[in-house]
């Protein structure tokens, strides 16, 4: 077994840890006071069990996550340790740390309170603590927006940290990234691009996400006419947990954290992978839809799919490799309807035959070779050939959140197959455009700097900061669709590349 720990940084990354507790405690029968069900207890349970990857066990057989919650905001802390909050008992007290000032939306200000304030030293107290209860520690999952001044402040702090103790343990980062159009502060260009900027060397994988793509998706796939963050942060719990699941259940082909690593990131300026999960189904539709393996693989490269909003580029652009996580059974009775309330995670239902790995390697070859003679849904870079897929296959079901005790239903339909995909595309770098040029225009007219500069940040910091960015980043990725359409015009002379940037004068 080989032990995760998760850190939650700012109000975003404290609220989906939350949401993700509790999606993992229900994935493994473990109650909302840390004891696991009697039902799912054994003679061969003990520290062995691949879901202590991500808990620990007490002698009094309480199991407490391996996870440590940062906030400025005292809000967070409160939201976790409420009275009316099931899972106020799960977390050690310990490992959730709030102070009693937020951090302004202000990058410069939250890397000043990261260091003046001993925050980065606090947390990675908690950290260390945690680490001494794991006998083999692969990695740490690091969840955080970038908008706001904790995220990118504090964050980038903390990464950098970790990154410097444990040089050798890979790093995944979710991280919520700015929207096109939501906004929760005028300043997030500022925060986003200086926290990425100053944290290219701090993770293995910075998994890309933004709200925006998952508003539409709890609207247009959910049919939920006004989603709430709730909403939202179930969709990236889920997301989370389906690309997790071979490091918490047993595998028939595995997919640890250094092997997704070495099989997405050939290059260290490329590690801004795309997440996606499917199916994400209405409740009322699952009648509807069958959810065969092949339909599954099938939805995961849809762009509704798809927790980030890449706008209508994501055929145009090319991947560099791709992993699919595959979880659940093939149903031999395939009339079947599952229950919302049905425990499919002990084992219980009848006519279940393992995910064969052919299968899903069968539907991923027709995704590049459409039999119908249609464009191909998935096109890497010419060198990359058909080789850049890695496939990790859990006979486990997905759980879906719900409280039937108070008739409130799953927020999606259940099924017993769900996928996780992490996709490596140039796509992404629309994200980092967009992001970029909001923070030019704001940056050309020199708006909001006052308050940066207030904050101990200086004019020169900007600069530095913009000419990482784009050369770091952007540049990086319109090289390599460059060097692809040299290649692909051998065989296509038409081919042109589209939304090329201009230097900024």
């Amino acid at each position: 077994m080989k032990e995760v720990i998760t850190v939650h940084i700012g109000q975003a990354g404290c609220q989906v840890g939350q949401d993700l507790w509790e999606l993992f405690c229900l994935e493994h029968d473990i109650q909302p006071d840390g004891q696991r069900s009697e039902t799912m207890r054994g003679d061969d349970e003990g520290d062995d069990d691949p879901f202590n990857s991500f808990f620990s066990e007490t002698s009094a057989g309480q199991h407490v996550p391996r996870s440590v919650f940062i906030d400025t905001d005292p809000a967070s802390a409160e939201d976790l340790q409420d009275s009316g909050n099931p899972y106020r008992n799960l977390h050690h007290p310990d490992s959730i740390i709030s102070y009693k000032q937020d951090a302004k939306n202000n990058y410069f200000e939250g890397r000043r309170m990261a260091k003046d304030q001993g925050i980065v030293d606090e947390v990675m107290d908690r950290i260390r603590r945690q680490e001494q209860l794991c006998e083999n520690l692969q990695g740490f999952f690091v969840f955080r927006a970038v908008g706001g001044g904790t995220g990118s402040g504090i964050g980038n702090e903390i990464l950098a940290q970790i990154r410097k103790e444990y040089d050798r343990k890979s790093i995944f980062e979710p991280c919520v990234y700015p929207s096109t159009e939501q906004s929760s502060c005028i300043v997030e260009p500022y925060n986003a691009v200086f926290a990425t900027a100053n944290s290219m060397a701090s993770a293995d994988l910075t998994l890309m996400l933004d709200n925006q793509a998952a508003y539409k998706m709890c609207q247009n796939n959910l049919k939920v006419a006004n989603p709430t963050f709730g909403h939202l942060n179930r969709i990236i719990a889920q997301m989370v947990s389906a690309t997790t699941t071979s490091l918490r259940f047993p595998s028939q082909i595995n997919a640890s954290l250094s092997e997704i690593v070495s099989n997405l990131v050939a290059d260290k300026a490329y590690r801004y992978p795309l997440i996606s999960l499917a199916p994400v189904c209405d409740p009322k539709a699952k009648a509807h839809n069958n959810f065969s393996t092949r339909e599954v693989i099938f939805e995961l490269f849809k762009p509704h799919n798809i927790l980030a909003d890449c706008g209508k580029t994501l055929q145009m652009n090319r991947y560099t490799a791709i992993a699919v996580l595959m979880r659940g059974f093939e149903d031999t009775k395939p009339n079947r309807v599952i229950s919302d309330t049905a425990s499919v995670a002990s084992g219980g239902l009848g006519g279940q035959n393992p995910i064969e790995p052919n299968q899903v390697m069968t539907a991923l070859q027709e995704l590049m070779k459409p039999r119908t003679g249609a464009p191909s849904v998935v096109k890497f870079l010419p060198w990359i050939g058909d080789s850049g897929f890695k496939v990790g296959i859990v006979g486990q079901p997905p759980r879906i959140p719900g409280y039937p005790e108070v008739a409130d239903p799953p927020f999606m339909a259940t099924s017993l197959r769900q996928a996780g995909m992490i996709a490596n595309t140039t796509a992404v770098r629309s994200m980092f455009v967009r992001t970029y040029e909001k923070f030019l225009m704001l940056k050309y007219h020199k708006a909001y700097i006052w308050q940066f500069m207030e904050a101990s940040g200086e004019l020169d910091e900007f600069d530095d900061a913009q000419e990482k960015m784009r050369q770091g980043i952007i540049d990086n990725y319109e090289q390599l669709l460059n060097l692809s359409l040299q290649d692909e015009r051998g065989h296509d002379e038409r081919l042109v590349l589209h939304g090329r940037t201009h230097r900024e004068g």
